[in-house]
């Protein structure tokens, strides 16, 4: 890798980290007042985490790598099947933080009865990191599978030769 592509590459990390920061905002917004209006909370990290897909969709493809975008059905399929992996990644998490380890009770008991457990409690705490590991998956499912930098040259059109 060259020092302009490494550049490149760091230079999209961060526009991704960006996008990431208003998808996952998007997502928990959504998640948490679905979660809290109708007490649903698998079925709210889906729905929450699909309008950050939109998002993620609609900004990467046309900032963050955007000379890589093919502008393809093969691009959108495999722009949703690495989200898909990532939403089944980050659920798998958050069982396996809430339902296993119970970080949820930990959360609670570490940061007591006060305001920020109101806001962020036990379940939002698990939410909250399985989201942040599931951003690193998805940059990277991204890099590699959806936007990666085409290794073929467009082939050029034949032109017609008129005989005269």
């Amino acid at each position: 890798m060259s020092a302009s592509e490494g550049k490149k590459s760091f230079l999209q990390l961060i526009k991704f980290i960006l996008i990431g920061a208003s998808n996952t905002l998007i997502d928990l917004v959504v998640t948490f007042a679905l979660n809290a209006i109708f007490g649903i909370y698998y079925l709210a990290k889906i729905i929450g985490y699909a309008c950050g897909i939109l998002n993620s969709y609609f900004w990467n493809s046309r900032w963050t790598f955007r000379d890589e975008r093919r502008r393809d059905a093969r691009e959108i399929v495999l722009f949703i099947a690495v989200n898909l992996v990532t939403l089944g990644l980050s659920l798998f998490l958050q069982w396996v933080f809430r339902d296993k380890l119970h970080l949820d009770a930990w959360w609670t008991g570490f940061a007591g009865e006060n305001f920020l457990t109101k806001v962020l409690n036990g379940e939002r705490f698990c939410l909250l990191l399985a989201s942040g590991i599931a951003l690193l998956v998805n940059f990277t499912g991204n890099k590699l599978f959806v936007f990666r930098k085409r290794t073929e040259e467009p082939k050029e059109e034949p032109t017609e030769t008129t005989e005269e």
